[in-house]
């Protein structure tokens, strides 16, 4: 089986991080034997790995010069990357479309056969399928990423902190403080859907229908994993989401809205978590914070004549992310960097022609995929979240009673 480039680079990566490892037990003090053998040879094996990485490159960027000199291949993964909208880049390429055609003998391996006597005939078609709207996809990106090899995770997090540090007299007995540890093990959980039959020859005759596919399955399971991460409950195989981590803060509506975020603010300042905070609202709730205006009708945020960077939008001080995940009326600030996200399985794409419709053909008259010359897909990763310190999150109110 023929790695892609995405493949190659996460065992690349992988590569790297068990070298790292070694070099990081050994700081300090000389390599031993079995250590010094191990990063050899893992040093050789991602030599090999970037090698074959460039390759793959090379390969693409013939298959586009020979597109553009009209001689009909399809452009490969460097392609797609290129035109993939960049709100859905978070997972990734992939190269299953050419792969999935050389198998099944299509696109460079197909050849269309006529009935005697007739000419085929070309009808214009636009390559590219307009798509539907893309909504912003940011909260993933807001923490960390770590690659899973288990399935499962564990950790500590305190759960009780008595300081009882005092002045004591010479001879006298010193009191005593407590901190409780709590054990938290969980698990990556699966994310993934199915795609409607679609046939074998529109996948053939629009080569950017594969692609356009890749991009929707990729949009549909970060939705849902964004949604996961804000709203999970916990209950069987939901995640548990920053609205019901227990330990959490919150900030009830205090006179308007600049008023209760900042009070916010005060809420991870006292714990050194604004450094790497951000909010988190949905796009309606920013809207009616940069439309706030003073008495004489000045807006604060400078109204509709003031140049605005959307990625650098700030309330006191912090950057604003919003997601159509997040309630309307309620916003959070958090500290993204005391969150993991585990990253078991980042998105893969299956496709099978063996399913059966007991209703394909009308009520009652049943076929398989396969019998129709239909194709359906499947897309699915497996996550599992951290919230290391759920104090670093506080969920704002932001309406008035």
């Amino acid at each position: 089986m023929h790695k892609n480039i995405e493949q190659l680079r996460e065992e690349l990566q992988d590569t790297v991080k068990k070298a790292q490892a070694i070099a990081a037990k050994a700081e300090g003090r000389d390599f031993t034997a079995d250590e010094a053998s191990e990063v050899a040879a893992l040093l050789e094996t991602a030599k090999g790995l970037k090698a074959d990485i460039e390759k793959l490159k090379a390969g693409d960027t013939m298959r586009q010069a020979l597109a553009a000199l009209g001689e009909g291949v399809t452009p490969g993964t460097a392609g797609k990357a290129a035109s993939m909208h960049p709100r859905v880049k978070a997972s990734g390429g992939s190269n299953w479309a050419d792969t999935m055609l050389e198998q099944l003998g299509g696109a460079q391996g197909y050849k269309g056969i006529f009935a005697s006597g007739t000419i085929p005939v070309s009808v214009p078609l636009d390559p590219e399928p307009v798509r539907l709207d893309v909504p912003v996809l940011s909260v993933r990106q807001l923490m960390p990423n770590v690659q899973n090899t288990t399935g499962r995770f564990a950790y500590m997090r305190q759960i009780l902190r008595t300081n009882n540090a005092a002045v004591v007299a010479q001879g006298a007995k010193k009191p005593t403080s407590q901190y409780q540890n709590q054990r938290f093990d969980d698990r990556v959980r699966t994310i993934a859907h199915l795609s409607e039959p679609i046939a074998k020859q529109d996948l053939d005759d629009v080569p950017l229908l594969r692609q356009f596919i890749d991009q929707e399955m990729r949009l549909g399971l970060d939705l849902a994993l964004e949604d996961e991460i804000i709203n999970g409950d916990g209950t069987g195989e939901h995640f548990t989401g920053l609205a019901n981590v227990s330990g959490s803060q919150t900030q009830a509506f205090a006179t308007d809205v600049l008023v209760t975020t900042r009070k916010a603010v005060t809420k991870l300042e006292r714990y050194g978590y604004m450094a790497t905070a951000a909010f988190l609202m949905t796009p309606e709730d920013w809207e009616a914070i940069e439309l706030l205006a003073d008495n004489e009708n000045r807006f604060y945020y400078g109204g509709p004549q003031t140049t605005v960077d959307r990625s650098a939008r700030r309330l006191w001080g912090a950057p604003v992310v919003v997601s159509d995940a997040v309630p309307i009326g309620t916003a959070y600030l958090a500290d993204f960097q005391q969150m993991k996200l585990q990253v078991r399985q980042d998105g893969v794409l299956d496709w099978s022609e063996n399913v059966y419709d007991p209703n394909a053909l009308g009520a009652g008259s049943g076929a398989t995929d396969f019998e129709r010359n239909m194709l359906r897909f499947r897309f699915e990763g497996r996550f599992g979240l951290e919230i290391l310190r759920p104090s670093s999150i506080v969920e704002i109110d932001l309406t008035a009673a």
